[in-house]
């Protein structure tokens, strides 16, 4: 088959790529239609599989959309989360309460989670050994 657009890998080569990072996504809906990963090659080919797998990328309704996309909200949705948060504010402000906590809104999914986050890359072991190593002595130290 021919390359990938954009220097991505296309075909075949894309699709096993695409099998090794989201095989549990792909096996489930092919699952849903009586069809398995192991049947390519017999049952079908592998352009068969290539063309449901971009089916199911396509389709928001699927896991493997949800694996590879994140979850989709529709319009209808995303109306319904701003109307539902809306009714929050207001019910909040109509009890005139100034100790109540204002409510917060709904979470959507593009939405980075709020809190604390610990460490950014990982290290080489060589300085988690130092610095472990480092601990201990400052440990020993305290007791003796």
């Amino acid at each position: 088959m021919a390359g990938g657009l954009r220097g991505e890998p296309g075909g075949i080569r894309g699709l096993c790529e695409l099998i090794d990072e989201h095989a549990e996504a792909i096996e489930a809906d092919l699952l849903e239609w009586g069809w398995r990963l192991a049947d390519v090659g017999t049952r079908y080919s592998w352009r068969d599989l290539l063309v449901m797998v971009r089916r199911f990328q396509a389709l928001p309704s699927t896991a493997t959309s949800r694996a590879i996309h994140g979850e989709h909200w529709s319009v209808t949705d995303q109306l319904l989360a701003a109307v539902t948060d809306l009714l929050q504010v207001g019910n909040w402000q109509r009890q005139n309460k100034k100790s109540a906590p204002k409510p917060k809104p709904l979470t959507r999914p593009w939405e980075k989670p709020k809190g604390r986050r610990f460490g950014s890359n990982p290290i080489p072991i060589h300085k988690f050994n130092d610095w472990w190593d480092s601990k201990a002595k400052n440990k020993k130290k305290k007791r003796g």
